[in-house]
């Protein structure tokens, strides 16, 4: 008689063999250094053959370095299946070289236990034709969700690469498997290109201002949609108003990745100030910006990072030290309605509730009229008998 295992044991032995397989390679990579380890994994073929260009010598030789104590590294590598849906050229040496140091971390092991929500970190990627930051190499945008999701902010792409296997320990650092290739961001005017964003380099071009931020060292901009800006008062303005306009959705010399509630921070237009409202209804986080509201955050650039609006942003009326919430009247104007239906609403409720409390005191009084009429009218006949 044979013996046939039945289906849940089937899927238990399985499980144990994935969770043994995965084990197994986390320990192998303890004995080996960071290159040792790519040689010898099926799953990263492709990279290995890339490290083996020419032009690699410099980063392949890094990464096959013995341990240097607190200068480890951390490599975030694409699987093979990543690289061929990538649909990259790979045949550039100098490409191929930039593209994985974008995905090299230097002096730092980064263990999955150590990712917060947010961890915006420098890479080995300093090419000063592709990265125009104050300090140092291009940065990784990587978030780690409640539920221990991770993943990391891919070039003008709305979806990131996430990491599929962590934790891979080897003597000079460690490494991170990820299912798409990271492709490094590009200039602000690529970028908005690839967005769509034409009236925003329509606008910025008429007000003599995009060649400056394209090529500045390091800002945070804030762009407004295409609709935002078909607007007649935004359209009739001359180049000079508009340069003024324009210039307050700029910061310059800094690249900020994480927008905190209540930041005021001074734009590049002199005297005024952007400020900051950020509201989290207990998932994701909504950021206001004087009159506008941040539609896609966190699209990095070569030279900083940029956050598409909804509004062409107005200075505040007001001193946000006096008023913190006041906005200019234009937005104010926008949201009257809603201001108006939320008190409409609130007042009919009060009407309401007066009218109800007068029909039942009203109700109440004739119950009781009619209840004094019955006893008087009961007591005459028994008085008559």
């Amino acid at each position: 008689m044979y013996f046939f295992p039945s289906l849940p044991f089937i899927q238990k032995f399985l499980l144990l063999v994935i969770i043994f397989s995965n084990n197994i390679s986390n320990v192998l990579g303890q004995t080996v250094n960071i290159a040792n380890y790519i040689q010898t994994s099926n799953n990263l073929s492709t990279l290995r053959q890339l490290l083996s260009y020419p032009g690699l010598i410099d980063l392949f030789t890094l990464l096959n370095s013995p341990s240097t104590g607190v200068e480890k590294l951390t490599l975030f590598a694409p699987t093979n299946d990543a690289f061929i849906s990538s649909g990259l050229d790979l045949t550039n040496g100098a490409f191929v070289s930039n593209l994985l140091k974008y995905h090299t971390v230097p002096d730092q092991e980064i263990l999955s236990k150590d990712l917060t929500p947010i961890l915006v970190i420098n890479t080995l990627l300093n090419d000063s034709s592709l990265v125009r930051l104050p300090n140092g190499g291009q940065v990784l945008y990587i978030t780690k969700s409640f539920q221990g999701d991770i993943t990391i902010n891919n070039g003008n792409s709305n979806t990131p690469a996430k990491v599929i296997q962590v934790d891979i320990i080897c003597t000079n650092g460690v490494i991170h498997l990820i299912d798409s290739v990271i492709v490094p961001p590009l200039s602000l005017i690529d970028t908005a290109n690839n967005l769509g964003l034409t009236q925003f380099l329509n606008a910025f071009t008429n007000a003599n201002l995009l060649s400056n931020v394209n090529t500045s060292i390091g800002m945070t901009i804030f762009v407004p949609t295409n609709d935002a800006f078909n607007r007649p008062n935004i359209l009739s303005m001359g180049s000079t108003e508009l340069n003024s306009l324009l210039k307050l959705h700029v910061i310059n010399g800094t690249s900020i990745y994480e927008i905190k509630d209540g930041l005021n921070i001074e734009s590049s237009s002199p005297g005024k100030n952007l400020h900051f409202i950020v509201k989290n209804d207990g998932l994701n986080n909504t950021i206001y910006v004087n009159n506008g509201k941040v539609e896609k955050s966190d699209v990095l650039l070569q030279n900083g990072v940029m956050y598409i609006i909804d509004n062409v942003i107005l200075p505040l009326e007001n001193n946000v030290d006096d008023k913190k919430n006041s906005f200019n009247s234009d937005y104010i104007a926008n949201h009257t309605r809603d201001k108006k239906l939320i008190i409409g609403t609130v007042l009919g409720g009060i009407c309401g509730g007066i009218v109800i409390s007068l029909f039942s005191c009203m109700l109440y009084k004739w119950y009781r009229a009619q209840k004094n009429t019955k006893s008087i009218t009961t007591s005459s006949s028994n008085n008559k008998t």
